[in-house]
């Protein structure tokens, strides 16, 4: 057996091994994150402001269109961060994917809401 096969077959047992542990509730789930390299790694999610924002996508907050303040609000007691990095982080998450740009009325006005 070479080297880069011997490397394939533990990642994979490694992967195994952390999909088994998760499933019973002891290991946090995972993240996929490319590298500067070019290399897709998965992480722990962690308490990062993006996570956060995708927990509360889990909780089925976004299936009403939601504003950044509506995000900042609902993220305050357990996130408390400045308006403009939930507005980038949400902007990012958009550009992944994770979220779809929509629109608001509030107070009379058109905003930029997200929705899942």
């Amino acid at each position: 057996m070479n080297q880069e096969a011997l490397v394939a077959s533990l990642k994979h047992i490694r992967s195994l091994a952390s999909d088994c542990l998760r499933a019973m509730g002891e290991e946090k789930p995972f993240t996929h994150v490319v590298s500067k390299g070019g290399v897709l790694e998965k992480r722990p999610r962690g308490n990062t402001l993006p996570d956060r924002i995708l927990e509360l996508k889990d909780g089925n907050f976004f299936k009403q269109p939601r504003t950044t303040r509506d995000v900042q609000e609902k993220l305050r007691d357990a996130y408390p961060c400045e308006h403009d990095r939930v507005a980038m982080a949400l902007l990012r998450l958009m550009n992944r994917k994770k979220l779809r740009k929509a629109s608001k009325l509030v107070d009379g006005k058109r905003q930029i809401a997200y929705v899942w």
